[in-house]
């Protein structure tokens, strides 16, 4: 399974991206938005994670760009943020697709919701 992670905080981003690849995730990286777009072109994503509030191109507009490529449609998209974005609330964010996690998120939880959401009942289990 393939994971976008995008985050200007490099620490962050590498800490992230550690934990998704001891779980068993390709993970690819961005620090922004645009090169987020540019991995979306180029690759197949199962799954995205952004930060929210980023220069330039930031992760809504990140979203915008794969909710009009066909592919990504679908896609479920995870935003986090260490900001309290109160107008994430105003946004048009598909319950059964888009979430949004604080960046105090444990990495744990966050492989945690990964798997679950990409396995959903399958979580843990062997097949």
């Amino acid at each position: 399974m393939d994971i976008l992670l995008v985050d200007d905080n490099e620490e962050y981003l590498h800490l992230v991206e550690e934990a998704l690849g001891e779980s068993g995730y390709k993970v690819h990286t961005a620090q922004d938005g645009l090169e987020g777009c540019e991995v979306l072109a180029n690759s197949d994503i199962d799954l995205i994670i952004s930060d929210i509030k980023m220069p330039g191109f930031d992760g809504f507009k990140l979203h915008a760009f794969a909710r009009e490529m066909e592919k990504y449609k679908n896609t479920i998209f995870i935003f986090v943020s260490g900001l309290k974005d109160a107008y994430v609330n105003s946004m048009a964010l598909d319950p059964r697709r888009d979430y949004l996690l604080d960046k105090t998120t444990s990495l744990r939880e966050i492989v945690r919701l990964v798997d679950s959401l990409i396995f959903g009942q399958l979580e843990g289990e062997w097949i």
